[in-house]
């Protein structure tokens, strides 16, 4: 059983979903100007994708 709720709404999030997370989270994490960066916010949704990946022998 899977039991890390967030990675299991991160892979059921749509990808816009995941964009507008990033957006936010960069807004306001961070106050520079990597909330503006669209490489930077990617790099977010890409980790989002990684955090969410099943770990070996689990299964959502």
């Amino acid at each position: 059983m899977y039991s890390n709720k967030l990675a299991e709404a991160l892979a059921a999030a749509s990808e816009t979903d995941k964009v507008e997370l990033a957006h936010f989270l960069a807004n306001n994490v961070d106050n520079g100007e990597h909330g503006h960066d669209s490489a930077f916010v990617r790099s977010i949704v890409a980790a989002f994708d990684r955090f969410a990946a099943p770990r070996k022998g689990e299964h959502f």
